[in-house]
């Protein structure tokens, strides 16, 4: 069983096979949400983590990292309790709407490595929010065929 939050939540908990998971904001239009999720549903190299209060949970980890007693713990905050199932050879596509990031930071969390989607505004029409799902979609099977090449060298 993954860890749940009342900061985030898995669209799509991972696999012991997954190599992308897949980060948004849960203010993501839910039409988006529903889409990743279904483009995705069947895919056991992809996981999905939509994060519903960023700050909480960026505050939660500062938290703990500044605390020495708790420092050895890893898994004493939310978001390393979150990820803690996912590989380390994992990628985080954190995918950004706007201008500011807000999730970058969850790549510092247990290590994994992170590549960043940025949508810029949200699309206002589904067929606009197609074309955006695609270039998550498009970044998630260039890092998952990544890993599978990674995993099949070795």
């Amino acid at each position: 069983m993954h860890a749940t939050s009342q900061s985030a939540v898995w669209i799509k908990e991972p696999s012991a096979d997954a190599g992308v998971v897949i980060v948004t904001s849960a203010a993501l239009p839910k039409y988006m949400i529903d889409k990743l999720h279904v483009a995705i549903d069947d895919w056991d190299q992809v996981a999905y983590l939509a994060v519903l209060q960023s700050r909480a949970l960026m505050l939660d980890w500062l938290r703990v990292g500044f605390n020495p007693e708790q420092s050895t713990r890893v898994d004493v905050c939310d978001a390393s309790q979150l990820l803690r199932y996912v590989s380390k050879g994992s990628f985080l596509l954190d995918v950004e709407v706007g201008a500011a990031p807000g999730l970058t930071w969850l790549g510092s969390v247990c290590g994994h490595p992170l590549r960043v989607v940025e949508l810029g505004e949200i699309a206002s029409s589904s067929a606009a929010m197609d074309r955006q799902v695609e270039d998550v979609l498009s970044a998630t099977r260039s890092l998952a065929k990544s890993v599978l090449q990674e995993r099949c060298v070795i």
